[in-house]
């Protein structure tokens, strides 16, 4: 089963790397993982005008109107919403390392459009209002040992530092999400929450990651969390050689 992976490339046999502009028709895959601040960096750098960017087939991707060669950033964003809405129908699974839904104004076409705009919410949660910018300090404590995702906190538990967390009460209408780690202050910073057929988990991202010596270690960690939730099983064990890098 391959995975696609958006915002941190990672080294894996079944991931395929790419970023929120160039990536494959999402509903082609049955999971996901997006680092959403990196997600978002991609259009900043399209409204700024910093760097290129192309889809899949190497149309240009411009800040303006759709053109022969090129797709303007605005309709490409409509697609992915449409994309997500459609993977989730087919019972896809979105692992998100959380970052607060912050504005991003200056889309020609959406002038409104938000970080998390892409991703749909489940019924009765609003990204805009309910997941909370913060400033965690390092340590996240694992509230369900048996959630599959578990692992990841384990392995890098004393490295992760939210920066978004879920707002006390948030949950209340969502039927079927679970909190499964929180911060040292007990904040809601790794959630699982039901959108349409399929997932969402609300992961706390890494405070630093050196490419150099984390990003095996956390693939095959996300790798085994994917593989063990896509089993309905409980939480793996990562192997002894990945905690001793992460540490």
């Amino acid at each position: 089963m391959r995975t696609l992976i958006i915002g941190i490339p990672l080294p894996h046999l079944t991931f395929d790397n790419y970023s929120l502009l160039s990536a494959p028709c999402l509903f082609d895959y049955p999971r996901m993982v997006v680092e959403m601040a990196e997600a978002s960096r991609a259009v900043e750098e399209i409204i700024e005008g910093s760097a290129e960017h192309r889809t899949l087939d190497g149309e240009r991707v411009l800040n303006g109107p759709s053109a022969p060669g090129t797709l303007g950033l605005a309709d490409l964003l409509r697609r992915r919403r449409l994309e997500a809405e459609r993977f989730f129908v087919r019972g896809g699974v979105a692992i998100c390392f959380a970052y607060p839904d912050v504005a991003l104004p200056g889309v020609a076409g959406l002038p409104d459009w938000r970080r998390c705009d892409w991703l749909p919410e489940p019924g009765g949660l609003r990204y805009r209002e309910q997941l909370v910018g913060g400033y965690g300090k390092l340590g996240v404590e694992i509230e369900d040992s048996g959630h599959p995702f578990a692992a990841y906190v384990e392995t890098f538990g004393s490295r992760l530092a939210y920066r978004a967390y879920l707002a006390d009460g948030a949950l209340a209408g969502v039927d079927g999400a679970s909190v499964f780690a929180r911060s040292a202050g007990g904040a809601a910073v790794g959630v699982e929450l039901p959108v349409g057929g399929g997932r969402v988990v609300v992961l706390p991202p890494l405070d630093r990651v050196d490419p150099a010596k984390d990003r095996t270690p956390l693939a095959a960690t996300l790798f085994e969390c994917l593989e063990r939730l896509s089993a309905g099983e409980g939480s793996p064990q990562p192997p002894e050689w990945i905690r001793k890098e992460a540490s």
